[in-house]
């Protein structure tokens, strides 16, 4: 018998089965407008587990843990329910009673390992100079994130960006903790905290004026830690005067974003900045962050039925880039693309390298 927490099992019957949750997700655009792979679904269920009106089997277990965990659902409910909230405190719940689905096992032992979710597939700093130490007391430390040092030209990138917004950027180097971001999502509560706790002594140590992440789960997950998300810094540095854009060449230049999932807007207000560019009007439910590391490893071929849609998408709207400001989704994507990086006469380019070619 699944027992929830009184709170939850409160917060999963206030659901008025509405269905405006489905509006942004993901999954149930891509799979036709299922009824079982949206938001509304899944609140539903876990309250009818809850009452235990059904049996928790591994596979409903998998699938309470299988979404792009993007987090919109919770920007649409009309009676305020934080939708993905609930989502992540039922698995939450579901672990600490002793149900882990299968699906996170794998990157539950990489994480014991290497002290990331993602770790069988880092090796950090490999962009930096050899025995590479961090300066205490920097005026900007980059702190890059686990997915960013799988594709180090983007880390790269994003170090020259930010060279370019002050003479003091300091890199967090290869000793970078996990921030925990990703294992609150799975549901790992205690994992995440402990996370947290040692990114929090590792920034104390370190002694930064600010701190940027590469990663906008981090940043805008955890912003009792004083981070910022690489797209609020280089807008603000732009504001400031400190930097400024360049024009893009040619005539179409039709830029298809797939934004952050938590993103500001500052990702969209950068590049309508650039002369020439023509930033198109992409879905609501068009978005990535480091949370889609789940299904992009549980269920690979949701991941890329869903990137097939995007690009059908941005194809048919004639664009010239697919810029992903997400760098954990870039690298999925790169990965699930084969390491081609045009498509349908589309260039697939990471947000911070191609600002790099047009701020100066």
């Amino acid at each position: 018998m699944v027992e929830f927490p009184e709170q939850l099992v409160k917060e999963l019957g206030r659901c008025i089965g509405c269905g405006a949750c489905n509006i942004p997700c993901p999954m149930f655009h891509v799979e036709g407008l299922r009824e079982t792979e949206g938001a509304r679904a899944r609140i539903k269920l876990l309250s009818m587990l809850s009452y235990g009106k059904i049996e928790l089997t591994e596979e409903f277990l998998s699938y309470t843990f299988t979404c792009m965990n993007c987090g919109l659902c919770s920007n649409f409910c009309p009676v305020g329910i934080d939708v993905f909230g609930v989502i992540v405190g039922s698995r939450s719940a579901l672990i600490d009673m002793g149900y882990v689905p299968l699906v996170t096992v794998g990157m539950r032992d990489v994480r014991r390992k290497t002290g990331s979710p993602i770790g069988d597939r880092i090796t950090k700093g490999v962009w930096l100079p050899p025995d590479f130490q961090p300066e205490k007391g920097a005026d900007l430390l980059f702190f890059a994130g686990c997915w960013v040092h799988t594709v180090p030209e983007v880390a790269l990138a994003a170090n020259k960006l930010l060279q370019k917004i002050s003479e003091r950027v300091v890199p967090a180097g290869t000793n970078e903790p996990c921030c925990g971001g990703l294992v609150y999502v799975i549901g790992e509560k205690d994992s995440s905290e402990e996370s947290r706790e040692e990114l929090r002594r590792f920034l104390a140590d370190l002694s930064p004026k600010s701190v940027v992440s590469g990663c906008s789960l981090c940043a805008n997950m955890f912003t009792d830690l004083g981070m910022k998300d690489l797209a609020s810094v280089i807008e603000e540095a732009l504001e400031e005067g400190k930097i400024r854009t360049k024009s893009l060449k040619g005539k179409k230049n039709k830029v298809f974003l797939v934004p952050s999932c938590r993103s500001n807007g500052a990702s969209e207000r950068i590049l309508r900045s650039i002369k020439n560019a023509n930033v198109l009007e992409i879905p609501e439910w068009v978005c990535c962050d480091c949370g889609a590391t789940l299904i992009y490893q549980a269920e690979p071929e949701k991941f890329d039925r869903w990137l097939g849609k995007l690009l059908d998408i941005a194809s048919n709207m004639d664009a010239d880039y697919v810029i992903i400001e997400e760098v954990a989704c870039y690298s999925m994507i790169y990965e699930a693309l084969e390491g081609r990086n045009k498509v349908k006469g589309m260039k697939i380019v990471s947000l911070p390298s191609f600002l790099l070619d047009h701020i100066s």
